[in-house]
Formats: structure tokens, C-alpha cells, sequence
């Protein structure tokens, strides 16, 4: 239970005894008590939500963590370090669909063709010289 509104409901419910409205003899002594029994179920509702809460917390914090070993297994612990390097960029038109891509500058070197990832056209076909229009780093 919530510590602040648990005290809270306590020292109402103790008013109302000592006030003597356990007797429900008056129209206002009956108003009184429904919202005093209705106020505490709002602080168990609130109380249910917060445990609830707290254990969803745990459950995203579990995942989060199996999937953060999933990535590193599958690229690696030394991601961060690896993007620390700079790494060149070719901005290239593509001939075909007039649409300006970048790839990073090791596919020209590992690939025969480059295609266009917008129209799966080759950009250019092993044996072409010229490369890209402009070069830029990030």
C-alpha cells in the first residue's frame, strides 16, 4: 500500500470513529462512511496498479536484458567501439530511378554490382571506374 495514502485512509477512518459515524443513524453519517469505503477502495485499486506496475517494470527489465544479450551474440559485444571509427560514405545518383543513396565505401571494394535499394536497379556493374559523384564522411 501506497505509505502516504494508506496513512491518509487510516487517519480518516479514525476521525470517523471517533466522530462516532460507525452508526449509520443519519443521512449524513451513511454519505460520510460510503465515501470513507469507497476512498479506500481507490487506495486499493491505486495500490493493486503500483504492485502491478513494479512487476512489469521487472518483466521489461528482464527483456531488455535477454535481448541485449541476444544483440551482442548475434553483432558482438564491441559494437559501441567499432563505431567509434569513422566510416566514408559514397553519395551516389542512381541512374535509374535519379534517387541519391549512400553506401559506405567498403561495398565498392567487397561487391561486383551495386544495386539501388529504392528501385533494385544496378547503380553500377563490376569493371565501371568512376564510383560516386560526391564523397562525404559521418
Amino acid at each position: 500500500m501506497n505509505n502516504n495514502l494508506g496513512e491518509k485512509m487510516s487517519y480518516i477512518k479514525g476521525l470517523a470513529e471517533g466522530l462516532g459515524l460507525q452508526k449509520e443513524d443519519t443521512k449524513e453519517a451513511r454519505i460520510l462512511i460510503n465515501i470513507i469505503e469507497l476512498l479506500e477502495d481507490v487506495v486499493d485499486a491505486i495500490d493493486a496498479l503500483e504492485a502491478s506496475q513494479a512487476e512489469q517494470d521487472d518483466y521489461l527489465d528482464a527483456l531488455n536484458e535477454d535481448l541485449t544479450n541476444i544483440q551482442n551474440d548475434i553483432y558482438g559485444e564491441d559494437e559501441d567501439e567499432d563505431m567509434d571509427e569513422e566510416t566514408n560514405y559514397v553519395e551516389v545518383t542512381c541512374p535509374h530511378c535519379h534517387e541519391t543513396v549512400y553506401f559506405d565505401e567498403e561495398m565498392f571494394e567487397e561487391e561486383d554490382d551495386i544495386i539501388c535499394p529504392n528501385c533494385k536497379k544496378p547503380i553500377y556493374e563490376e569493371g565501371e571506374e568512376e564510383y560516386a559523384e560526391d564523397e562525404s564522411e559521418e
